[in-house]
């Protein structure tokens, strides 16, 4: 308890260089926390809208020129497992005032909930399934980055499809789904399946949504697709895709956290000046408490526990600094997107930065051992003074 008190005492009596030194360690924490939170975020949004999809979800794709058939669909769905088979459609198109590409697809409405993982809807309702151009549009597409709304439901909209402009009329308008779904929905038109044929005249199916009967035969049912249709087909299923996401968000916390650990050199700088100062001020100090009987390990101590305080108030100070900052990165994004003009590069954030206690608890390690580190000199040094000597000093 004495030792805590007097070092505690020798950091309150220097006040200002303490904060500092503090400060300088809370900035690594906070560069962590408010790093890993974005990915954090952006990961379980990721993941909550592939499970909307549901782990039995299997996505056949097609390779190459040649596209599916109904006559395909009707193969996959008498495979063993196979709950249902789903054929879309869809191709690429232009939309005057929005630079990007536009994705038409044809689905037929009954099947959009298992297509999106579930209907959200931001006004009007989804299209009847009849051969008439009728469309539901993606959030994006009906509202801008400045918020002001494009198109609203019972308007037109006018799509370039090669050479050939076609006119549909919105029957509703998604609600914003970010990440969700096989296709992006808020850059994306649905129109009836229907319709769809007969624009590009029955050309067939660019994927098929499967649906396997339980999650436990998904790898079954995809080998088993995959050896019917062999190189025409890239089988995709949401549980490999989930274990991707995982994977890319850990190395990318991982690299982002090696990053952020280098302010903590400067952090671990000013924790070696402060105690280097310290017991060039306190000579004569530990002197006296030397020659009153106080062992080297006494004195190595005091220094040893002002750089683990320095280190557990600088984890303190990061860590509601860095939830402050992770809260406040989103809106700056947007914001920044919105002066500069360039919306259209910087997405609509739709996730919730979430603060991951393992992340806390390792910059708070990393901040506690970089000052342990950098007092383990001034608090060595500080020991082996000799004691007439110290009282000599100064």
């Amino acid at each position: 308890m004495d030792l805590l008190s007097l070092s505690w005492r020798q950091l309150k009596e220097r006040r200002l260089r303490s904060i500092l030194t503090v400060l300088a360690v809370a900035v690594g924490v906070t560069t962590i926390i408010s790093a890993s939170a974005q990915v954090e975020g952006a990961r379980v949004s990721i993941l909550e809208n592939l499970g909307k999809l549901g782990p039995d979800s299997i996505i056949v794709t097609v390779r190459g020129r040649v596209p599916f058939t109904d006559v395909d669909v009707v193969k996959i769905s008498s495979l063993y497992g196979v709950a249902k088979a789903t054929p879309v459609l869809r191709m690429n198109v232009r939309i005057a005032g929005i630079d990007n590409p536009i994705t038409l697809v044809g689905i037929s409405s009954r099947d959009l909930p298992e297509f999106l993982g579930e209907l959200r809807l931001y006004e009007g309702g989804p299209y009847p399934d009849l051969p008439i151009p009728q469309a539901l549009i993606g959030n994006k597409i009906a509202i801008d980055e400045t918020g002001q709304t494009r198109y609203r439901e019972g308007q037109p909209i006018l799509v370039q499809l090669g050479q050939r402009q076609l006119v549909f009329t919105v029957t509703g308008v998604l609600d914003t789904y970010g990440a969700a779904g096989i296709f992006p929905p808020d850059t994306s038109i649905f129109i009836p399946r229907e319709y769809y044929n007969h624009l590009v005249r029955g050309s067939g199916y660019s994927v098929i949504l499967v649906k396997a009967e339980n999650m436990e035969i998904v790898d079954q049912v995809s080998e088993t697709i995959g050896e019917v249709f062999g190189g025409r087909a890239t089988i995709t299923t949401i549980k490999h895709i989930a274990e991707m996401v995982t994977r890319i968000t850990d190395q990318i916390n991982l690299l982002l956290t090696a990053i952020a650990s280098t302010s903590f050199i400067a952090a671990g700088l000013g924790t070696l000046n402060i105690m280097m100062i310290s017991v060039l001020e306190r000579v004569r100090e530990i002197g006296i408490l030397k020659a009153l009987g106080m062992k080297d390990r006494g004195v190595l101590l005091i220094y040893v526990v002002q750089g683990l305080l320095i280190g557990i108030f600088g984890s303190l100070v990061g860590f509601a600094m860095g939830s402050l900052v992770a809260h406040l990165i989103p809106g700056i994004i947007s914001g920044m997107s919105q002066r500069t003009g360039v919306a259209g590069e910087f997405p609509r954030l739709a996730y919730s930065p979430i603060i991951s206690p393992a992340y806390l608890g390792i910059a708070s390690l990393i901040s506690i051992l970089v000052t342990l580190l950098a007092s383990a000199y001034p608090a060595w040094r500080a020991s082996k003074l000799k004691p007439v000597e110290a009282l000599r000093y100064g």
